[in-house]
This record gives structure tokens, sequence and C-alpha cells, in this order.
């Protein structure tokens, strides 16, 4: 059974947020790899092999090295196994994370190369 913060509402404002707005956001939300420690907002994601989130590594052979989204709110992989996920619109640049720091530039240019998803 999936398990999914159940929050009806949250909103977060300033410089917590990841969402530019300039262009309209589309979220999906996806299953995480689990017990994989807490993944911050703005965190870059890639797929593992099994299909499941996971952070966006550059060093990779595998499918960890194309990132398909970015997390929108933080997702605790010990509790949750589903998360939100922006996969298509614009982030505010500074709030990017690669593995839990702040993504360097080209973190931010592959995410834009391999997704629809622009950042400012």
């Amino acid at each position: 059974m999936a398990k999914f913060d159940g929050v009806i509402d949250r909103r977060e404002i300033g410089s917590e947020g990841v969402i530019d707005g300039r262009h309209p956001a589309v979220v999906k939300v996806m299953p995480f790899k689990q017990d994989n420690g807490k993944i911050a907002a703005g965190e870059i994601i890639a797929l593992g092999a099994d299909g499941k989130a996971d952070f966006y590594d550059s060093a990779d052979a595998g499918t960890l090295a194309v990132p398909v989204g970015v997390t929108i709110f933080p997702v605790d992989t010990g509790k949750d196994s589903l998360g939100s996920v922006l996969v298509h619109g614009t982030v505010i640049r500074s709030a990017l994370k690669n593995e839990g720091i702040k993504a360097d530039a080209a973190a931010v240019k592959a995410l834009e190369t391999n997704t629809n998803i622009w950042t400012f």
C-alpha cells in the first residue's frame, strides 16, 4: 500500500519556494526509493532502474544520470513512499539542490536539457 503525506493544503512562501510561476507547473506524484533519507524541496530527481525517484547523480552509469524533475515539497522516504515532483514548468534557480547541497551549473544544465523545466 502506498503511503503519502495527507496534507490537504500546504503553502510555502519566501526563500523556501521552488516553483517560479512564469509558466504553468505540471506536478506528478511519483514513487520514491524507500529509506533513502529526507529529500528536500528543490532536489533534482532522477529515476532509478526500478522506476522510483532518487537523487540525480551525474556520475551514475545508469538512469540516475538523467534528471526527470524537481521535488516541490520535502519527502521523508522513511515514512512516505510517494512525493510531488515538478516535471514541467519554471523553478527558482537558487532553490535547486543536488544531493542536498546547492545545485551546480552542470546539474542545472542537465535538468534544463533533459526535461521541460526552466530555471530563473
